[in-house]
């Protein structure tokens, strides 16, 4: 039972933590760019651009790392680094400088995501990862409605100055939990994968890290829903205080509010799904998911300046049931379906090509913003993510198949991946994955939400790597 695993529960704390003041950091970044600098809607493109940029660089690095390294020293030091440059964002002078730094402490926060991924499936029996993971996104959640709640409240007294010191402490006290376990992987059993990983070269283990993605076809199909899904959101998900900006001046806090209530709608969809034990219908989770997500962005540009505040907060509603249902499901799934051994390497691939949509479509939603204004841009960007979410419910069967058919366990597909990792690195052109691949995340609403993933159902996931 999750409920004796002490090491989860405490690594659970620490990411509840942690997590609770980066929702804090989102306020105060927000309201700084958006409200204090009055950055126009380029300069707010950059924003996920900083996020994302080392995600690129070092995630696939990072990867390879959290399967050989110690993983929660790998999230302390990640954490102290963090806490550091998140006190210094606070002697910045301009939105440049300022968004350097964000760049900077973006690098360290790429090695905390697949040690902490590859750490919970490593204490965390197989019968239980849906339990973790909805409790997982069930404590984001609750960070995420009471993290911009409060920290707006904050923000409006006093100054966002103080959000900050409030995030960079919450590293400090994580990093203080983490010590009291960082003994737990000494005890995990080893597995005959694991005691010959150290032994082969980053390169190699690189190269099966990819081998295990390409030749798992649930990975890749699900990688090329959440990369036209992504690119679909991204246009539109920086923007958020340039269009409240527009639709409820003076009102800064609203972004707060807003993200709060994203928060409420994701905690209970989560809820509902930590009772059902297992996942069936990915159509319906990720298409449905970003579906609504789409449904918010158009309701948005619809909403006009004076309208019942109500109104914008029932359309964050929506969005927020829509990234519970696909946060939820994404982490699970990735987790089902990779092997223990390589699963830092796959998180990683799977964060560093989430990444490049950071690049690309911040910069063409922010030129949409300046071409059509925020209201249009949000109303037929919201169109496009509603219609990707809507093409995946009624062309489920085609895109992740018939899972009742489908049913060799995961373990056996994972063995043939291992075995073709040599291949393809000689050879990388010769295999035809059955669908191309891409991946997911983003640091605002939906995409601070969704946090990267792939899918499978559970009754498909005999794991027998343990």
């Amino acid at each position: 039972m999750l409920q004796k695993n002490k090491a989860f529960r405490t690594l659970l704390t620490a990411y509840g933590l942690s997590t609770l003041g980066d929702w804090f950091d989102f306020i105060a970044v927000a309201i700084f760019l958006g409200y204090v600098w009055e950055a126009d809607p380029m300069t707010m493109a950059l924003l996920p651009i900083a996020y994302a940029a080392p995600g690129i660089v070092l995630g696939q690095f990072a990867g390879v790392l959290a399967d050989r390294v110690h993983k929660v020293r790998m999230i302390m030091t990640a954490n102290m680094v963090q806490a550091s440059l998140t006190l210094l964002l606070l002697a910045m002078p301009d939105p440049l400088s300022f968004l350097l730094v964000i760049a900077l402490r973006s690098c360290a926060s790429v090695f905390n995501d697949p040690a902490h991924q590859t750490l919970t499936r490593q204490i965390v029996s197989p019968e239980h990862l849906l339990r973790a993971a909805s409790l997982n996104g069930g404590i984001y959640q609750t960070a995420k409605l009471i993290g911009p709640l409060i920290g707006g409240t904050i923000a409006a007294i006093l100054t966002p100055a103080i959000c900050l010191m409030i995030n960079a402490a919450s590293y400090v006290v994580s990093t203080l939990l983490m010590l009291t376990i960082r003994n737990v992987e000494r005890r995990l059993p080893k597995s005959a994968s694991d005691s010959g990983e150290k032994a082969v070269s980053l390169r190699v283990a690189w190269q099966e890290g990819w081998a295990v993605f390409l030749q798992n076809r649930v990975l890749l199909v699900s990688a090329l829903f959440s990369l036209l899904a992504m690119m679909a959101i991204q246009l539109a998900d920086a923007q958020l205080p340039v269009i409240f900006r527009e639709k409820v001046p003076n009102r800064p806090e609203i972004v707060g509010y807003s993200v709060s209530v994203i928060g409420l709608g994701a905690l209970l969809t989560i809820t509902w799904l930590h009772r059902l034990g297992q996942i069936r219908s990915y159509g319906w989770v990720l298409g449905g998911g970003v579906l609504l997500i789409g449904i918010c962005f158009s309701w948005i540009g619809l909403f006009q300046p004076g309208s019942a505040v109500y109104w914008l907060l029932l359309a964050s509603l929506l969005a927020g049931i829509g990234t519970g249902l696909t946060s939820v499901g994404l982490n699970y799934l990735i987790q089902k379906e990779t092997p223990i051994h390589a699963l830092g390497r796959v998180r990683g691939i799977v964060d560093s090509l989430s990444s490049v949509t950071f690049i690309v479509a911040p910069l063409m939603g922010g030129g949409l913003m300046t071409w059509l204004g925020p209201a249009k841009s949000f109303l037929w960007i919201g169109l496009l993510v509603a219609a990707v979410g809507g093409i995946a419910i009624v062309l489920q069967r085609w895109i992740w198949g018939n899972r009742a058919a489908d049913s060799s366990p995961a373990s056996s597909r994972q063995a043939g991946a291992k075995a073709a990792a040599s291949t393809f690195h000689f050879n990388a052109s010769s295999r035809q994955p059955s669908r191309p691949a891409t991946s997911l995340n983003s640091p605002y609403t939906s995409s601070v939400v969704m946090k990267k993933c792939r899918t499978m159902t559970a009754s498909d996931c005999t794991d027998t790597s343990e």
